[in-house]
């Protein structure tokens, strides 16, 4: 369950609340701003993934917000299950956070957000090292249902202490083991989804970046990692530059919550259950390439 400590602090989200196994049920599309398709023919999928978000963050904030195809209500199993159908990215915490930071249409955010991000964010219990896996677990109160989510450390991120390890979308996938019971395998794309078959290798080009000195406090304003926009450090006083943290007091493996209404544009929730039905931001492979200038 959600640490009291934080649950005083954040009102839980109850909208879209759906079970594992009701992949489609509770979401509607939203409508699409349509773009012209490049030609990406010839390209590698990796290729493909590197090309679009460097286009996505080379674009201005409003036309990032242009590109992008929002779904509200959806959780972490949903958004896995349509972005599997292919093609599409989940987008970045990094996009999000210009987005919330510079868009001046406030009616646009409050339409759009909060939204689960493609920057999965894997951490232990402070002053905890990394073992050989990390294994988040909670009940959803709301459907009586038990979840876990499971991840095998790499071995040059184990007995690293009060750090957290980030996999940006497409580099991990869900793999149900069990009755509502997930690993994220670092899987090839050539998998049999059908035979549950999975090659436990890295996908080329994919990634894990480390973030040291993870804040310890469950909640509180820090500067963010350039790269990912993540809070990490010592604390700060509250800024535009600083972004607020909220974390559990135990292990977490989920996905970054941005434009949620508490501390707003700067919050950034890493202790929401993935079950939860927020919503979610895609962009079609190589769409924002058709955007560029």
């Amino acid at each position: 369950m959600i640490n009291t400590q934080v649950e005083r602090r954040i009102k839980p989200v109850t909208r879209g609340i759906v079970k594992a196994s009701d992949v489609f049920g509770r979401f509607k599309r939203e409508r699409r701003h349509e773009v012209r398709q490049p030609d990406i023919q010839g390209q590698t999928y990796v290729e493909q993934v590197k090309r679009t978000r460097e286009m996505l963050r080379s674009l201005a904030p409003e036309k990032a917000l242009e590109v992008i195809e929002f779904h509200k209500g959806l959780n972490l199993f949903q958004a896995l299950a349509l972005v599997q159908r292919g093609g599409k990215l989940i987008v970045p915490n990094d996009i999000h956070d210009r987005i919330l930071m510079k868009t001046t249409d406030k009616e646009s955010l409050s339409q759009n957000y909060p939204v689960w991000t493609g920057t999965l964010v894997i951490y232990e219990k402070p002053d905890k090292p990394f073992g050989e896996q990390v294994v988040f677990s909670w009940e959803d109160i709301r459907t009586a249902i038990n979840y876990s989510i499971s991840f095998k450390v790499p071995k040059q991120f184990r007995g690293k202490t009060n750090c957290a390890l980030v996999i940006e979308h497409p580099d991990f996938e869900l793999v149900e083991v069990g009755k509502n019971n997930f690993e994220i395998p670092r899987i090839s794309k050539n998998h049999d989804r059908r035979s549950r078959q999975y090659e436990l290798k890295p996908i080329k080009g994919a990634r894990i970046k480390l973030i040291e000195n993870f804040p310890k406090k469950l909640v509180g304003w820090y500067n963010k990692d350039p790269e990912t926009k993540i809070p990490q450090g010592e604390p700060v006083s509250k800024s535009d530059k600083a972004r607020y943290l909220c974390r559990l007091d135990s292990a977490y493996l989920g996905p970054i919550v941005r434009g949620f209404d508490f501390y707003d544009k700067k919050y950034v929730g890493l202790y929401n259950w993935p079950s939860f039905g927020f919503g979610v931001a895609f962009i079609g492979l190589g769409e924002a390439a058709s955007k560029e200038g």
